[in-house]
């Protein structure tokens, strides 16, 4: 590098982009832009990952949190019961919002896209400002798919529907309506939308859309899922399904009521596998059905993670549906994996969050809280909700950190690396000056 400053003609020209090159990078490896990290929701973010040892910081959320943390520019984003948050990588609140997201997970293109409890979608921009809201029903759990231009998301309520939603404008250009309030999230591929739900009396459904509402295929499942004592028939519009459907390597993961996480081919609707979950004692003792698959699948080293009510984090082969390895916990894993560098991390009701090698031996176990959230990943660390906080765990052993909710001035990391890089270009600009 030092030979550099010795190259014939001016120094500055060859070394400076470089230079911008190396400061910027940090500003845009390892977002995490949406529920389980992109539109095929694999769960899966390639980047080297530090020594996850020690929990860095907690932020208290205020209320009970079930989304997930969304990581954009060294920016958190994480909603609550009461507020939608903005948090530095070091815990510090930027800004928040009043605003009951409870379930739904933001996604983040250029501006922010969020579903709300009350049943409304916003778009705001990154300081918090709402560009646009349309009010859709009640009820909101998925998270909005931003694909093209276009937002996808499922609403709850008495009138449930599927809605595709103008990014830009807010209106809705269709909707396909449902039996059963939606609480899935919807994924992406090839220009084909998939979406899991109930739309019959106990039969749960992957359902394959153009970009223009128009059915391609449906995958029904059994009528009855295995086990279950039916209740009276005013009663019997009971979602079990809340697994979203997972693209990797051109099929559709997704797990069910029925205790089963099938595999379907992504352009055909047909069967490849399906794999069924254990039968715990509780559910041979009562036939409650409550050994349902709750946790989307994460895929990622030709492997397919999810956790399930029989309180068993599974890790099945993605082409045959084979188990590799199991872990049991201490009570139900409703929350999905996230996968990096050859790692899987994963919550349970009973307060743990796992941290499993690609043989499922357990590289890390922190008592946090009940997760019913999913993890996400960025710059090495792993962001955790947990209870009503948000966790951050990472490498540096340090005093456990909780960082208050008011707004504050202290300067996100991305100023460091800004200010890092004026420094840098400073420093170059002086050489270059000084060798003329």
């Amino acid at each position: 590098m030092v030979s550099l400053f010795f190259m014939k003609g001016d120094p500055m020209k060859k070394i400076l982009p470089f230079v911008i090159v190396l400061v910027l990078i940090p500003l845009t490896s390892g977002n995490w832009n949406m529920f389980m990290h992109d539109e095929e929701h694999t769960g899966f973010n390639d980047i080297d990952m530090k020594n996850i040892n020690s929990v860095i910081w907690s932020f208290d959320l205020e209320g009970r949190v079930c989304s997930s943390p969304v990581i954009v520019e060294d920016v958190i984003y994480i909603g609550s019961e009461k507020y939608f948050y903005a948090i530095d990588l070091n815990g510090n609140i930027l800004w928040k919002k009043e605003m009951n997201v409870l379930w739904s997970s933001p996604t983040i293109l250029d501006n922010i896209y969020i579903g709300t409890w009350d049943g409304y979608v916003y778009c705001l921009n990154k300081d918090g400002e709402i560009i646009w809201d349309i009010e859709l029903g009640k009820e909101i759990r998925g998270s909005p798919l931003v694909y093209k231009d276009r937002i996808f998301i499922g609403t709850g309520g008495l009138n449930p529907s599927f809605y595709c939603i103008d990014a830009l404008t807010g209106e809705i250009q269709w909707s396909y309506k449902t039996i059963s309030p939606i609480k899935t999230s919807a994924s992406a591929w090839n220009d084909r939308i998939y979406i899991v739900f109930q739309n019959d009396i106990y039969a749960d459904e992957l359902y394959c859309f153009d970009l223009d509402g128009n059915l391609v295929w449906k995958y029904k499942t059994s009528d009855v899922p295995e086990g279950i004592c039916l209740p009276p028939i005013a009663t019997r519009r009971t979602q079990f399904i809340t697994s979203s459907p997972t693209i990797y390597k051109d099929r559709v993961y997704f797990g069910s009521g029925e205790k089963k996480a099938y595999c379907i081919d992504c352009k055909t609707g047909e069967l490849i596998w399906e794999f069924k979950t254990k039968e715990t004692k509780w559910m041979k003792e009562y036939a409650t059905g409550e050994d349902r698959i709750i946790s989307t699948p994460a895929a990622a080293y030709d492997m397919v993670y999810f956790g399930s009510w029989d309180n068993t984090v599974y890790a099945l082969d993605a082409d045959t549906g084979s188990e590799i390895w199991t872990f049991l916990t201490g009570d139900k894993t409703i929350s999905s994996p996230a996968i990096a560098d050859g790692m899987v991390y994963i919550g349970c009701m009973d307060g743990h969050f796992y941290c499993f090698d690609s043989d499922g031996n357990i590289l890390g176990d922190f008592k946090l809280g009940k997760v019913l959230g999913s993890p996400s990943i960025s710059n090495g660390y792993v962001f955790v909700p947990a209870g009503s906080k948000l966790y951050c765990l990472g490498e540096k052993a340090q005093e456990i950190k909780e960082t208050k909710t008011e707004e504050n001035g202290n300067p996100s990391s991305k100023t460091y690396y800004i200010i890092g890089a004026v420094i840098g270009i400073v420093i170059l600009i002086a050489i270059g000056m000084k060798r003329r």
